[in-house]
């Protein structure tokens, strides 16, 4: 017997729940990496020790930055999923894909973390939050282009937001990693535009949306 379109559709709750599982242990496991280095010897004199907390930023930088994007990751995540109505075969492998780039970051951060000012791990860091940001993108545009597994509440208007929520990202780490094979500490700098660009978007949106 043919299945149909229908009997191929699953609820959505569990693949959300692993999704926000997974995110939850990648952030737990990020601060692990950040700790007091054994570098920093024990009878260090309290003259000395400002020294070195302050050799400790670059670190403290890419776990405070890179936590607030994987937020960001997780919430929009969560957006898209407000408008699955269920999930396919197609949706399932997308997210399981999704979640094996997620599971590692903290490897890419921890290298970061650790080497904050060479090449390598830098591009290996933001090639990371590409990919992050790509499979983002197939996800939300996929659900927007599939009505089988979209929700009757996805207007155009919400399709096109969600859309430059999802490219913009795609830019800016594009962006940044090219500026990393010139200048590491200029493409930490572009990265923060990710959130800045989130946090105006997000209010010019919701203030346009009082005005009407």
């Amino acid at each position: 017997m043919t299945e149909t379109p229908e009997q191929n559709l699953y609820p959505k709750q569990r693949l959300e729940s692993l999704c926000d599982a997974l995110f939850a242990i990648a952030m737990t496991l990020m601060i692990l990496d950040l700790k007091t280095p054994e570098n920093i010897p024990p009878n260090l004199v309290e003259e000395e020790l400002p020294g070195a907390l302050i050799a400790l930023l670059p670190a403290i930088e890419a776990y405070a930055v890179s936590f607030i994007i994987l937020g960001i990751f997780w919430f929009r995540h969560q957006l898209q999923f407000k408008y699955l109505k269920a999930v396919n075969g197609i949706m399932f492998t997308i997210n399981i894909t999704f979640l094996l780039i997620i599971g590692f970051v903290p490897f890419s951060v921890g290298l970061k973390i650790r080497y904050p000012h060479y090449d390598l791990p830098t591009i290996i860091y933001l090639s990371n939050l590409l990919l992050v940001s790509i499979m983002l993108f197939w996800q939300w545009f996929y659900i927007s282009k599939n009505d089988a597994v979209t929700d009757e509440g996805l207007t155009p208007e919400l399709k096109k937001r969600l859309l430059v929520m999802s490219v913009i990202p795609i830019g800016i780490f594009a962006i940044s990693l090219a500026v990393s094979f010139y200048n590491v500490r200029a493409a930490m700098y572009v990265i923060y535009f990710d959130p800045l660009f989130y946090l105006f978007y997000r209010a010019f949106y919701y203030t346009r949306k009082v005005k009407t």
